[in-house]
């Protein structure tokens, strides 16, 4: 298994992606033919991993720690370091991603789109609506309101 993973099985990650997209573990039981009890103790493991993989991320990178939700795949975070908020994210398909807030250059810089096709990854996979037509900075302000319910 691998940090940006989160340390989790592919089931792991199956179970975890169809509860965060809001169906219930009974349903979840009825896709995977598996017992309620099964995906539910399947869940508390994902979260557990989730969260230690969270964490580990923001002690590598220094970050004081604030809240961790790992139903929702978040940390936010104070990097003391750049002096700023910071929010680490899990998701299936950009793994762990550190953010820190800032106010950048977006329009001169050479990881444009790079940025601003991982956060539209970031919102597609969390169902989140966010207007795409703005630079990453913009874009990313919207979107980690949205994903943390705007307690940043």
């Amino acid at each position: 298994m691998s940090l940006s993973i989160g340390y989790l099985t592919p089931k792991q990650l199956q179970i975890w992606e169809y509860k965060r997209a809001g169906l219930q573990e009974a349903s979840i039981a009825r896709e995977l033919q598996v017992s309620r009890q099964t995906i539910h103790k399947a869940l508390g493991i994902a979260h557990l991993k989730i969260a230690e993989s969270l964490e580990e991320t923001a002690r590598i990178n220094k970050i004081k720690i604030q809240t961790v939700n790992p139903m929702k795949g978040y940390l936010l975070g104070y990097s003391p370091h750049f002096k700023t908020k910071t929010l680490i994210t899990f998701s299936t398909k950009n793994g762990i991603q550190v953010w820190y807030k800032h106010e950048g250059d977006c329009k001169n810089c050479d990881q444009l789109q790079e940025c601003k096709e991982a956060l539209i990854a970031e919102a597609k996979e969390r169902n989140l609506n966010v207007a795409e037509d703005c630079l990453p900075s913009e874009y990313a302000e919207k979107l980690f309101e949205a994903i943390t319910g705007g307690r940043e």
